[in-house]
């Protein structure tokens, strides 16, 4: 191996190890913030209730973030995010979107999205962080929202 094949070689590991650390170690709210922007576009929905949600979140007694998503969910998460594209499909693509949609779904219960009907037209509020273990009886899909309709 000549000395300019090693040194090229030695210069894709440096960046590919520190992209891969930039990755690993990026902040997993700011991650949350993109996928809950990205995922949620169609609604009326302002920035600021985001970093509300992620306040109140952190302010909690209990991180419910923490608690569903282990370091190795937040990993998958994270290379997901970034290495995914129409070309080929990545392994564990279920468990990315089925974590994914769970990150939006936390934070539309935890505002008003439910609360009124469903409807994109309407802006959306955060109210307070869903827990189902701290509000049992808190059920936004009740047929008292939805009642049935007539056939």
């Amino acid at each position: 191996m000549k000395r300019r094949t090693f040194l090229g070689l030695a210069g894709l590991a440096t960046a590919g190890i520190a992209i891969g650390g930039y990755i690993a170690f990026q902040n997993f709210e700011k991650f949350a913030r993109r996928v809950i922007l990205r995922d949620t576009a169609s609604l009326k929905l302002d920035p600021t209730e985001i970093d509300k949600f992620f306040k109140a979140v952190s302010a909690g007694k209990r991180n419910v973030l923490d608690d569903l998503f282990p370091f190795h969910h937040r990993q998958l998460l994270k290379w997901h995010y970034y290495m995914d594209n129409g070309l080929f499909t990545l392994p564990y693509t279920v468990n990315y979107n089925a974590y994914r949609n769970k990150i939006v779904l936390i934070f539309l219960l935890s505002t008003n999205f439910f609360v009124n009907r469903m409807d994109e037209s309407k802006p959306v509020y955060f109210t307070s962080v869903y827990d189902p273990y701290q509000i049992p009886c808190s059920n936004p899909f009740s047929n008292l929202f939805y009642p049935e309709a007539g056939i």
